[in-house]
């Protein structure tokens, strides 16, 4: 379950002790990268796509479990659940550029209002806030308890907790709590089914119950309109013109589905894998157990390429050039 190994790789981190260090190696500029967020190592890989070529990693001192691409594609944001800041870095330079001031308690971020805003769940205060691309705080909207999966539509932020059955919704101009819905149990990853107003759930599984379904609500009246079965736990989405992926970890298998939830194929992938992005019309998938992140075909659902990169791979960063 991708909260208990969040939970598992903060815990594990703070035991660790590294050296500060104040540069790496730059990133070059022009180039469409591949990056993922390492917890287990606390690094940070990178693969210059265009070259096809592993760049050095960059070797953090901090317990970051996730980030960002800014909008100018040349800063990383990075956070933390345990870190008082949310921390930045320019890839040209090779260097930390800037810290925000947020507290203890990120587990998530999202850009919004067109880039011109990042959402935060904050789990210490039951929260969404919203800071500029420069730092500032904007706004702070209570949610329910543990927000964890944010996703945009329209002007609308979705929130869903994993320990609350309940969704929150947020208007993302006037930053105004709306009426949310009740969800299932132990629910994580959503992505929304283009022209159809339905948000797709997945979810860990709540106790003894592993979870094997995604559910497909109504966003205009929150009711549950169908259930697709993508055993075993499908956490993580992504889509492109024709077809929404579903990445089940439990059974590291990712899924092809019509949007009508037709199964159009499967693979297995991976070992425990969490992330999955589209990039360049092209899937990428990381396996956290694997320490691997695979580029895959999303036609036949063929693995084209492996990628070794640090231990614990736990988010995927992207830039396209």
């Amino acid at each position: 379950m991708k909260r208990f190994y969040l939970l598992a790789a903060v815990s594990f981190t703070a035991l660790l002790s590294a050296c500060s260090f104040d540069s790496f190696e730059p990133i070059p500029n022009d180039s469409s990268i591949i990056s993922t967020v390492n917890i287990k190592d606390m690094t940070l890989s990178f693969y210059d796509m265009d070259k096809g070529e592993k760049l050095p990693d960059w070797r953090v001192d901090r317990p970051y479990i996730g980030g960002m691409m800014l909008p100018d594609e040349d800063t990383i944001l990075l956070y933390g659940q345990t870190l008082e800041t949310v921390d930045l870095y320019s890839l040209s330079r090779g260097e930390k550029i800037d810290s925000w001031e947020t507290g203890e308690g990120i587990v998530n971020s999202l850009l919004v209002a067109d880039g011109k805003e990042i959402a935060f769940a904050d789990q210490n205060r039951e929260s969404i806030r919203f800071f500029d691309v420069s730092g500032k705080e904007v706004k702070e909207v209570k949610s329910e308890k543990d927000p964890l999966t944010l996703l945009e539509a329209e002007d609308k932020l979705y929130v869903i907790s994993y320990n609350q059955e309940m969704l929150t919704a947020i208007n993302v101009d006037d930053k105004e709590r709306l009426p949310g819905f009740k969800v299932h149990p132990a629910a994580a990853g959503a992505i929304m089914s283009s022209g159809k107003d339905e948000l797709w759930i997945g979810g860990h599984g709540k106790g003894t119950q592993i979870e094997d379904r995604i559910h497909i609500y109504d966003l205009n009246s929150g009711t549950l309109k169908k259930e697709i079965q993508a055993p075993i736990m499908p956490v993580d989405f992504t889509k492109n013109e024709d077809n929404i992926f579903v990445l089940s970890h439990g059974s590291n298998t990712l899924y092809k589905l019509a949007g009508d939830g037709t199964k159009q194929g499967s693979i297995k992938v991976g070992a425990n894998p969490f992330e999955i992005e589209l990039f360049e019309d092209k899937l990428i998938v990381a396996g956290y157990d694997s320490n691997e992140v695979y580029i895959i075909d999303p036609g036949n659902l063929f693995i084209e390429k492996t990628l070794k990169v640090g231990d614990g791979p736990f988010q995927i960063v992207t830039r396209e050039r």
